[in-house]
């Protein structure tokens, strides 16, 4: 369900939210429409990613639009958030991304040595299956990513890596997928696109 992206108070004197230094990526500039897609684990990321396809194809089919001039954000928070790291920490943890995330079947495969939805195996999919968070990153869409998720899921990893929380913290910080970017918190995001003008979809898997 969308939602609209100003909110005004009971007072009617039109309350306008603070513009916050750290958000300013989320400005856009020069974006005809806005669109953002919440998603918190597997089945709402893969199920956002061909919604943000299908607004990109309706745009450019039924109005002419440019997807360079619509602005797009993918928010992955929860149990989605592993899906805005790279191939390389996929690689690694796959083992407990599969059981954290529940992947089955090709989806689970893939995962052993990529990334599933960004683009392992994407060239043998047919269909909707065959888009891609890489093919949304080329046409302009960012990804929020929740630090507070990243952060327990570091510590998750650390307990049979060897390795310290820290340490894997600020890899998987350093291993994000093109167009990502970490913030504070996943529903800190699902705040602020709404006031930086954006219609939001809460995914359901």
């Amino acid at each position: 369900m969308a939602v609209s992206a100003r909110a005004q108070d009971t007072s009617g004197m039109g309350w306008m939210p603070t513009a916050e230094a750290q958000d300013a990526w989320l400005d856009m500039p020069g974006t005809r429409h806005r669109m953002a897609f919440d998603t918190t684990d597997a089945g709402s990321a893969a199920a956002g990613m061909n919604y943000a396809a299908n607004f990109y194809v309706a745009n450019e089919s039924g109005y002419g639009i440019d997807p360079k001039e619509l602005g797009m954000v993918l928010i992955l928070r929860a149990r989605s958030t592993p899906f805005a790291y790279n191939d390389s920490i996929w690689a690694k943890y796959h083992q407990t991304f599969v059981g954290f995330l529940k992947l089955e079947g090709d989806l689970a495969e893939r995962a052993k040595t990529a990334n599933p939805l960004f683009t392992g195996g994407a060239a043998e999919l047919k269909g909707e299956e065959a888009r891609t968070l890489a093919q949304l990153q080329e046409k302009g869409t960012r990804f929020a990513v929740c630090g507070l998720a990243t952060h327990g899921i570091a510590g998750i990893l650390s307990k049979g890596a060897g390795k310290s929380a820290d340490y894997i913290e600020a890899d998987l910080k350093a291993n994000l997928i093109p167009g990502a970017r970490i913030v504070p918190a996943g529903i800190v995001a699902v705040n602020r696109v709404q006031e930086h003008g954006f219609a939001i979809d809460y995914v359901q898997g």
